[in-house]
C-alpha cells in the first residue's frame, strides 16, 4: 500500500522548538531574577508555546490509495475518497488554505506544510475535476512558499536571547 506523509516544514519547527527552549530557559531564570507578574506570564507563554509546538510537530496528512488521514492533536480522521465532496482554496499573500469538504465536516491546511503542492496535486489526481475549484489548480501552476512565518519564528527567537543576556545584565 503507496501512501505520502505531509509534515509541517522543518524549517519551520526548528525555530519554533528554538523559541520554546528559549522560553523555558527564560522562565527558569525569571524564578531567580523575576517578580511574580514576570514568571506568571512566562509560564502561560511557555505553556501555551509548547502545546502548539506539540501540536504542530504531530500533525501530519497521509495520503493512501483508499482516502485521506488527517493526524492531529490526540486525534486521527479518516477519510476515504467518495467521503470528500469538494476541494476548494483561499489564497492571502504568500498564505494559501485549502479546504477540504467532506461527508464528516470541513477540514483545512495550510501551505506550512512541507512539499504542500504535491499534497494538493495528490488530492486533484484523486478526487477528480468535478470536485476540485478551478483555483486550485490554477495554484498548482504557480505554488507560492510561505516564508514570513519562518522568518517571524527566527525574529522571536532573537528578541528571547536579547531578553535573557538583559536578564543577566547588571541593572
Amino acid at each position: 500500500m503507496a501512501q505520502n506523509i505531509f509534515k509541517v516544514r522543518r524549517a519551520f519547527l526548528i525555530p519554533l522548538t528554538a523559541v520554546i527552549v528559549l522560553l523555558f530557559l527564560l522562565l527558569v531564570v525569571s524564578l531567580f531574577r523575576g517578580q511574580m507578574w514576570e514568571r506568571i506570564v512566562l509560564a502561560v507563554f511557555f505553556i501555551s508555546s509548547l502545546l502548539i509546538g506539540i501540536e504542530t510537530a504531530r500533525r501530519e496528512i497521509v495520503v493512501t490509495e483508499e482516502g485521506l488521514q488527517l493526524k492531529k492533536f490526540f486525534r486521527i480522521k479518516i477519510f476515504f475518497w467518495r467521503e470528500i465532496t469538494h476541494l476548494a482554496i483561499v489564497e492571502l499573500r504568500h498564505k494559501a488554505y485549502f479546504l477540504l469538504t467532506t461527508t464528516k465536516g470541513f477540514y483545512f491546511f495550510s501551505n506550512i506544510l512541507g512539499n504542500h503542492s504535491l499534497l494538493v496535486r495528490s488530492l486533484v489526481d484523486k478526487l477528480g475535476a468535478e470536485k476540485v475549484e478551478i483555483e486550485v489548480k490554477n495554484y498548482l501552476d504557480h505554488p507560492v512558499e510561505r516564508l514570513s512565518l519562518i522568518v517571524m519564528s527566527w525574529i522571536t527567537v532573537l528578541i528571547i536571547i536579547a531578553v535573557i543576556i538583559l536578564k543577566f545584565s547588571p541593572a
